[in-house]
């Protein structure tokens, strides 16, 4: 007996297109889209939600769900040196590479965006290698050329480092917003009279730094939680959380690690919030 498609609000095509020769009617395809999305973010936040709530769980042995709820584990995070100096040091780190990323990346994406030269392409390649080339061999050759040429491990260095893993994402970002860019804005005030630098000041900062925002946040981000080759240039006055959780790991299993997971994951969500909140009142203002 034929379905009459007029009653279920289903076409032809929506009735026969199938896979593997089932045939699936559009809501049930949405239905089921909508359940494996679900799913998937259940498991991606369920075990964040664990740490959150186990850090407050006053048993050593972590045993889950806590009977009882407790601040101690952080009182002992704060009395615990080494981690809030890994703390502190992901936190200067993290700044000091957004920054460092923001500016060169601004700077590198308008020489790229506004100016035509020869091996233009092979060179954004080379800005774009450290998406390409795996962390821990970043890590292992920046430290052999660091060590050869003399130079202590640092905070220094490992600004260095996250600001040069961070510019790819730097780059591309604000690269696209030049993309989009009106220039003859900027032709505009040259013709009133302005020079180069008020032109930028006056006109073409206060357009782009929207996303320069943008991709200094997202570079706090990446260097906060970065390890794969941060655990290569650190040492222990230099460490930074994510050693520190891993190291910790390796040699016991300690409640003070779910505290401290649970500020780093603060951290890395409230950051960004805060400075797109800025941002949203830049682009208001």
């Amino acid at each position: 007996m034929a379905t009459d498609h007029a009653t279920t609000g289903e076409t032809d095509v929506d009735a026969e297109r199938g896979y593997f020769g089932v045939t699936i009617s559009s809501r049930v395809k949405w239905n089921l889209i909508r359940a494996v999305t679900v799913a998937v973010y259940v498991m991606m936040i369920l075990p964040l939600v664990v740490i959150v709530i186990n850090s407050f769980n006053p048993s050593r042995l972590g045993n889950f769900p806590p009977q009882t709820l407790s601040i101690r584990w952080y009182e002992a995070l704060l009395a615990d040196e080494l981690m809030l100096r890994a703390l502190l040091n992901s936190l200067q780190v993290g700044v000091a590479a957004a920054f460092g990323a923001g500016l060169i990346g601004t700077l590198t994406a308008m020489g790229f965006v506004r100016n035509d030269f020869r091996m233009q392409d092979a060179l954004v390649i080379v800005l774009l290698s450290p998406l390409l080339i795996p962390p821990i061999i970043v890590g292992v050759a920046a430290t052999i050329f660091f060590g050869q040429a003399g130079i202590p491990r640092s905070l220094g260095w490992l600004v260095v480092m996250h600001t040069l893993l961070g510019l790819p994402y730097a780059f591309l970002i604000i690269r696209s917003q030049l993309y989009l860019f009106d220039e003859t804005l900027e032709e505009a005030a040259r013709t009133l009279g302005a020079d180069r630098l008020t032109t930028f000041r006056e006109v073409t900062f206060p357009i782009i730094s929207p996303s320069i925002i943008t991709s200094m946040v997202i570079v706090f981000v990446i260097s906060f939680g970065e390890f794969t080759a941060t655990q290569f240039w650190v040492k222990r006055t230099t460490t930074t959380v994510p050693v520190v959780i891993f190291s910790m790991l390796r040699t016991s299993i300690s409640p003070k690690i779910d505290a401290l997971a649970t500020v780093m994951l603060v951290v890395t969500i409230l950051v960004p919030l805060i400075v797109l909140g800025i941002r949203r009142w830049v682009l208001k203002t």
